[in-house]
């Protein structure tokens, strides 16, 4: 059955950043003392190649403070006639636009991943979402780390995508589907900083 068929996007090919963790080793993190900075760097400067102009603007929203730019994913992959396709969790993500709002749970809020958080709708139905980068996961646990209470970390959706392929060079029987998120993090809630 063909995208069309399930009401889902038509993959482009991947044409981001291929990087390898051999890539620590070069000169660019020669100062950084432990992988973690490493990853941060790396962070930091994916970032600043995210940012416009209006993302230095100060936003009247009550309530919220801007905390930075992260990248979150959700993957599918099958093998033609050997496994079933994720047809509902691609649906899922693929519905999520620009603008939206995706809350992040912490594992206290009964956050169910891998990781000590995890994302769901407002309304709470769970989003089969990750964190794309090591550094936006070490971006996630710092300020999850920094709530106080009464506060909480939403995301405004600011672009999606949808990567992937039917067949790959050594296996013409892999599909797989890649739905990238780019999102603005915020902390809500009670905050006298």
């Amino acid at each position: 059955m063909s995208n069309e068929e399930f009401g889902l996007p038509e993959p482009k090919d991947y044409d981001g950043e291929v990087f390898t963790a051999y890539d620590f080793a070069s000169e660019k993190y020669a100062d950084a003392r432990t992988l973690e900075e490493a990853i941060e760097l790396r962070g930091h400067d994916a970032h600043v190649q995210e940012l416009t102009p209006d993302d230095f603007l100060d936003e009247p929203v009550p309530g919220l403070e801007k905390l930075g730019i992260a990248e979150l994913w959700a993957e599918s992959t099958w093998e033609l006639g050997w496994s079933d396709r994720a047809v509902s969790l691609e649906q899922l993500v693929s519905s999520i636009k620009e603008g939206d709002l995706i809350r992040v749970l912490s594992s206290s809020e009964g956050a169910s991943s891998e990781w000590d958080y995890s994302f769901c709708l407002p309304d709470g139905t769970p989003l089969p979402y990750s964190p794309y980068h090591g550094y936006d996961d070490i971006f996630f646990e710092k300020a999850l780390e920094g709530l106080r209470e009464g506060e909480w970390l939403e995301c405004r959706v600011r672009e999606t995508s949808c990567y992937g392929g039917d067949g790959v060079p050594h296996d013409p029987y892999f599909c797989w589907r890649v739905y990238p998120c780019k999102v603005m993090v915020y902390r809500g809630g009670r905050s006298s900083r």
